[in-house]
């Protein structure tokens, strides 16, 4: 089924305009979706305040998600720390510290490549503005959807976040790291 919310703007201020107001003007407490582009990419914003997943623990939402080359090999993922999670590296879960003190207490970081994961996170604009998030998971992995697979770059955040200047802060580590990956892993994956 086609997207039902493209959002097009002359540059990334208007887009970001277009969705304050979307966001600013909605008379319902309902979930909202947005498609717009970035770069070469077209990011999906879903913003799930009632979600629906059969679980007993569900909670409001907030994702990002860009659909990457097949062809990109570079995994990563990076979660919220919790209990389990200690518990896991007691016995062995793997966890790339990349040296920052605060990131490396807070997320648990996971990559098929550790060299490339510490680069990409010690960029400040990075790390230091998804310390400032509610961050949830943010990875790279393999979707499938039947017999295909997609590649995708996803965030997801704690809570249906509905402040436009909030989505916009969030969005920025986001669109740095979709650019690491089109500079140094897609463009030279393809």
């Amino acid at each position: 089924m086609p997207h039902q919310n493209i959002v097009t703007g002359e540059s990334e201020d208007e887009v970001w305009k277009i969705i304050a107001d979307q966001l600013n003007n909605k008379k319902d407490d309902l979930d909202y979706t947005a498609q717009f582009d970035t770069q070469n990419y077209c990011v999906t914003l879903d913003i799930d305040i009632h979600p629906d997943r059969g679980e007993d623990n569900d909670k409001p939402v907030t994702s990002f998600s860009v659909d990457l080359p097949d062809e990109t090999e570079f995994r990563f993922k990076i979660q919220k720390q919790g209990l389990k999670h200690e518990i896991g590296k007691l016995f062995g879960m793997q966890d790339v510290v990349i040296g920052h003190r605060e990131f490396d207490k807070k997320f648990l970081i996971q990559s098929n490549d550790a060299d490339k994961v510490k680069e990409l996170l010690s960029d400040t604009e990075v790390s230091e503005e998804l310390l400032k998030h509610p961050i949830v998971d943010f990875k790279i992995r393999e979707r499938k959807i039947g017999a295909n697979k997609e590649i995708v770059l996803g965030l997801e955040l704690e809570g249906g976040i509905t402040e436009p200047n909030t989505l916009k802060s969030v969005f920025q580590p986001y669109k740095a790291v979709l650019n690491y990956l089109d500079k140094f892993i897609i463009k030279s994956s393809t």
